[in-house]
């Protein structure tokens, strides 16, 4: 009989609930549960953190409190993990910080093109989620996040220098997939990626359906996005579900040439779970399993993009989600 291994969840929302599904799909004889008490995570084998904003700051706090290692999906900039690196290994425990889509299998990709190919001169990212509906703008993560997401400032890479930029600049009309839909930088999680890469332009892109800027401005100028009517307006805007898809474009200029990934998670509306919380979950899902089966070994803190510089997790990883997500790599144009 196989061990029962005992994966925590923190959080209740659509993420902490799709990587309770994929965890249990993947590795049945697993103990998965959503955390209640704090205590519990005394006899975890490994915590996922899933939590909205700030709070996501428990789940880090709870894994040096209990020494367990730590897959963290919360959306917390590299920052906040280093300035605790050295407490990280002083407690002997593994946290891969970002371990979602985008921060998260984008970092991967990036990490393994940074390995193998010479003279990167230029990084663009766009990632972001549409629906074939025209004028429908799906809300398919964290309610709270995403708002944030889009009032807050950006960094990003320009001629060797990081430069920042408010909320929405560098706006640009894009097609994806025939879908109409929109673009501009956004704060991204990429931060750490971009100063170990040393390119000279790095650019991280939010993707939208066309219109949803002028449709965010509205929430915002109305009072909609204010603290205090946040719960009816999440209510309202996640209250229809349509087709949806959730992808990632990543161009990476080398010396040699272009290389891009494609990466793309698809559901019907109809679906238990939409194209974002596929495509987020099933990764530290997939991370779960390399971490209790012992194939990524090192404790410490280690990043996504760290992990993605092996050559052979990254293909098993690839190949664990295939069924998910489409990944296609794509050399010239």
């Amino acid at each position: 009989m196989p061990p029962r291994y005992k994966v925590l969840i923190l959080g209740q929302g659509r993420i902490a609930s799709a990587v309770n599904y994929y965890l249990k799909k993947s590795s049945p004889s697993w103990v998965v549960s959503n955390l209640s008490f704090e205590q519990e995570a005394a006899n975890a084998d490994v915590l996922i953190g899933a939590l909205a904003g700030p709070l996501g700051e428990k789940g880090l706090s709870l894994a040096l409190k209990y020494k367990v290692d730590l897959i963290d999906i919360s959306d917390i900039d590299p920052p906040f993990y280093l300035r605790r690196k050295k407490e990280i290994e002083r407690r002997g425990i593994t946290v891969v910080p970002g371990c979602g889509f985008s921060p998260g299998l984008v970092n991967f990709i990036l990490g393994r093109e940074l390995s193998r190919s010479e003279g990167i001169k230029e990084i663009e990212i766009k990632a972001g989620s549409l629906s074939p509906r025209k004028l429908f703008f799906p809300f398919l993560w964290c309610f709270e996040d995403l708002v944030l997401e889009h009032q807050i400032p950006s960094w990003q890479g320009y001629l060797g220098e990081k430069k920042k930029f408010p909320s929405f600049a560098g706006y640009k009309k894009e097609r994806f997939f025939g879908i109409a839909a929109e673009s501009y930088y956004c704060a991204s999680g990429f931060e750490n990626v971009l100063d170990k890469a040393k390119v000279q332009n790095f650019s991280c892109r939010v993707v939208r359906p066309l219109g949803f800027r002028e449709f965010f401005g509205f929430l915002k100028n109305e009072g909609f996005l204010n603290k205090e009517n946040q719960p009816f307006t999440k209510k309202v805007v996640e209250a229809n579900a349509e087709d949806n898809v959730t992808l990632a474009q990543i161009n990476i200029r080398a010396k040699s040439g272009m290389v891009r990934w494609m990466l793309k998670a698809f559901s019907k509306k109809n679906e238990a779970l939409n194209s974002m919380q596929k495509i987020t979950a099933v990764v530290p899902a997939a991370m779960a399993g390399f971490l209790i089966s012992g194939r990524i070994k090192k404790p410490g803190l280690l990043f996504m993009e760290d992990i993605g510089r092996d050559e052979t997790v990254f293909k098993s990883l690839l190949s664990g989600i295939k069924n998910v997500v489409a990944a296609r790599r794509s050399i010239g144009g």
